[in-house]
């Protein structure tokens, strides 16, 4: 019922404005959830145990019940936001087209019960960091919207069902330093934790688990790497250039500036002028000239 949905929307809210943390996409469908949430100041336990618990005690409350409302506990995949950020804000906003429940993009767009409206201009942002979303699709609010959902677009049916779902909750916290804090922190025993990355997150994750931050590499270090090794100097790889040598130093310094130097996807599209995809697929290519 929509009584109910907007219960458990109010108590998300009131959620994230207690804890610090914010929501960059959500999806609620019939019988589960979906969430992208950036961890604030406040553990994850907390924010989901406000929504969660306050939501089943006015439920059962309301339909004269007792018990358990919720099947499992929640789930969360802890992400590479750099590389994975945008998909999950698709793949979350497409839910309703996936499970059939709306038509298109044009179905989206009217589904009330979901972030997507905001996105793409048709309903107020409320509680979604719109703008911290549509940065990534550029500089303009209008621009933005209609680059969001072309990329959206672009998406439709090709998804497979739980590529990127944890079941319940996905979580994206921005960078690995804050992910490590977690990991050691205890908060894993309240949910199921699974981790969304590329084939070597995982690896690199538990890697930095004895580095300090006296290990990370200096941003002017980096550059003297790269112009040692390639023989092309920093005015071009800041450049726009196409040249095959340039584009191939360009990557080698977008890898080490963030698995090194762990300058996060958002410094790394400043620094170069690129989109977030550009920069996942510059540290792609650059990790097989660093090996």
């Amino acid at each position: 019922k929509s009584g109910d949905y907007k219960d458990f929307l109010s108590r998300l809210e009131a959620g994230l404005d207690k804890t610090g943390s914010k929501c960059l996409a959500w999806c609620l469908m019939p019988n589960h959830f979906h969430l992208l949430v950036l961890r604030g100041e406040r553990p994850l336990a907390e924010l989901m145990r406000r929504v969660m618990t306050g939501y089943a005690v006015g439920f059962n409350i309301r339909y004269r019940r007792s018990g358990h409302l919720f099947q499992n506990r929640y789930k969360a995949v802890l992400c590479d936001a750099d590389e994975y950020l945008l998909e999950l804000v698709a793949y979350i906003h497409l839910n309703p087209a996936r499970a059939k429940i709306v038509r298109g993009m044009a179905g989206l767009k009217k589904y009330p019960w979901s972030g997507h409206k905001a996105l793409v201009g048709e309903g107020k942002a409320g509680f979604i960091a719109r703008e911290q979303v549509l940065r990534h699709f550029g500089s303009s609010l209008r621009s933005a919207m209609k680059k969001y959902e072309e990329f959206v677009e672009e998406r439709i049916g090709k998804y497979k069902r739980g590529e990127y779902s944890g079941g319940g909750l996905i979580r994206s916290i921005g960078g690995k330093e804050a992910a490590l804090s977690l990991i050691r922190g205890g908060e894993k025993e309240a949910f199921d934790e699974r981790v969304l990355g590329d084939g070597d997150f995982v690896e690199r994750i538990l890697k930095m688990e004895g580095q300090t931050r006296s290990e990370v590499m200096p941003r002017e270090e980096i550059i003297r790497e790269v112009e040692r090794r390639t023989g092309i100097k920093s005015d071009k790889i800041f450049s726009a250039s196409r040249e095959r040598a340039v584009s191939a130093a360009r990557a080698l310094y977008c890898c080490l500036r963030k698995e090194k130097g762990r300058a996060s996807g958002v410094e790394l599209m400043k620094e170069l002028k690129i989109s977030c995809g550009g920069v996942a697929m510059l540290v792609q290519r650059g990790r097989g000239f660093w090996k």
